[in-house]
């Protein structure tokens, strides 16, 4: 028996090792791939570069932002210059938006080590952490950057080859920043010519109800520029196979003489302010911090936070209204509705729209086995939500999944009895496709979902957006003196909401 314990050890060992050498050779491989891209793009030219300096003219597409969370997307345009120091996560970038009635002043982002900063004039300000996220991912992702943190990753792996356009490509990963980022070598010029990073991305509230999504550049129109040095002048950005942006390079520099140490000084006060914003990112907001839940009228509280919630109780549990920012501040919400309401259960929750910014907390809704009472032209945006991965920070649903309770609204809907009587009603038009609209006849009051927004430059509200919510208020015949929303705006009298001049 004993020597049949030490064959077996030996034969563990011996695997082990095997498995250690393959481990060591792949990398070597891998290693190999990453110095022959980086000879081909410039070899010690771009090594001794100080910076890359680039112009060139963006095509962004606003992904969430549109009448429908699965697009046509809402379009910016811009022209850039940029500035990319060696080595680390800096970028200056200096842009010019481009739009339709004239272009804007001059703008400057800075991102230095872990802060963003905004210049507009004489006007400076700190950015969300979410454009931390997005800018140090862009530059990580460029080329020769990409390749700099290949080769010094010491969990670099060689991963199966792809081909694209006919063309066989060699892909090498390693971890960055707690995501996986891969390099896809062509073949046949050696070149750098896509790098995706998989992950999440939990400070955006647009991309963190997806959980591990994949941000993809593509860089195609490589140019031999000055001293043997090859660059793409087009990038093609996606995520989740979504178009973000459509990039030109109009013009690629290597900047040989050291740069000015103020280019990229971020003050004190300034970082201060912005671990302020930081606070007060998604996985950092705390239910609250932005005051006490107010109660508009008996039994209706509003929780006015980064957006607002609603809770309205009925003789048999709670409706709440939407399901904001992130599974943990909806957790923490259902904690102080059960603390207040303790023998009533949240029975359902209403999502009067579906952006991308308002859907945090869905994955959590579901995973508690909470209904969600939602316009029927959202199930199929919301299933996706539910279904997607979150491997990487596996959240509630992630560790058990269950499948949704999605109760569609595409007419008068009725919840509950009483004072607090609910009706619900989908808003319809260009604007509002997938809104729905909440009416408590017990009260004349309307919640008019996203569509109440104070035009600070007119007298009134956004047009659009007023001229449906009314419509919708008169094809259904509803009696209104007051109307709240999502937005954290006091509840105002109906007679108020004007549509803004043209």
């Amino acid at each position: 028996m004993h020597r049949h314990r030490l064959i077996f050890a030996a034969a563990v060992i011996a695997a082990s090792a095997a498995v250690s050498r393959g481990a060591v050779a792949q990398r070597a491989d891998a290693a190999a791939l990453v110095r022959q891209a980086q000879a081909a793009i410039g070899g010690e030219a771009i090594a001794q570069a100080r910076a890359v300096a680039t112009t060139g003219v963006m095509h962004e597409y606003m992904i969430g932002n549109a009448e429908r969370p699965e697009g046509p997307w809402r379009v910016s345009y811009s022209r850039f210059t940029e500035l990319r120091p060696a080595g680390g996560t800096r970028l200056r970038r200096t842009e010019v938006s481009l739009g339709a009635a004239g272009n804007s002043p001059e703008r400057i982002t800075l991102l230095t080590d872990s802060v963003v900063t905004l210049r507009q004039g004489t006007n400076e300000m700190p950015a969300l952490p979410m454009f931390h996220d997005d800018l140090s991912a862009y530059v990580a992702m460029h080329p020769d950057r990409a390749l700099q943190l290949a080769a010094a990753s010491a969990a670099l792996r060689l991963e199966r080859p792809v081909v694209r356009h006919g063309v066989v490509h060699d892909v090498v990963s390693f971890p960055w920043e707690g995501r996986r980022m891969s390099i896809e070598l062509s073949r046949d010029s050696h070149l750098p010519v896509a790098v995706e990073l998989h992950g999440e991305f939990a400070h955006d509230f647009r991309r963190a109800p997806f959980g591990d999504v994949r941000l993809r550049a593509d860089y195609d129109n490589w140019t031999a520029e000055a001293g043997e040095v090859w660059w793409p002048h087009q990038y093609r950005v996606t995520l989740d196979g979504e178009l973000l942006r459509d990039m030109t390079i109009a013009t690629v520099a290597l900047e040989a003489a050291e740069l000015p140490a103020g280019l990229f000084v971020v003050s004190d006060s300034l970082r201060a302010l912005y671990r302020d914003n930081a606070r007060n990112s998604p996985p950092n907001f705390a239910f609250g911090s932005r005051g006490e839940p107010e109660e508009l009228r008996e039994g209706i509280i509003r929780m006015r936070d980064f957006w607002t919630m609603t809770a309205v109780r009925q003789d048999d549990g709670i409706i709440l209204f939407e399901a904001h920012l992130t599974g943990r501040y909806l957790g923490q919400v259902l904690d102080y509705l059960a603390a207040k309401y303790p023998a009533l259960p949240v029975k359902a929750i209403v999502m009067s729209s579906d952006p991308w910014a308002h859907v945090g907390g869905v994955r959590e809704a579901v995973a508690r086995g909470i209904p969600i009472y939602v316009h029927a032209r959202s199930i199929p945006f919301l299933t996706r939500v539910v279904k997607s991965s979150h491997a990487s920070h596996p959240d509630r649903l992630q560790r058990a999944p269950r499948a949704p309770r999605f109760i569609p609204v595409n007419r008068r809907t009725v919840i509950g009895t009483g004072t607090n009587r609910i009706e619900l009603h989908p808003v319809g038009g260009a604007y509002a496709e997938r809104m729905v609209m909440a009416y408590f006849p017990g009260h004349k009051l309307l919640y008019g979902s996203d569509l109440v927004f104070a035009d600070r430059q007119q007298k009134g509200y956004f047009r659009t957006p007023a001229i449906e919510l009314r419509r919708a208020v008169a094809r259904e015949g509803l009696p209104v003196d007051s109307l709240f929303s999502v937005q954290a705006r006091p509840a105002i009298a109906w007679t108020e909401f004007v549509p803004a001049p043209r």
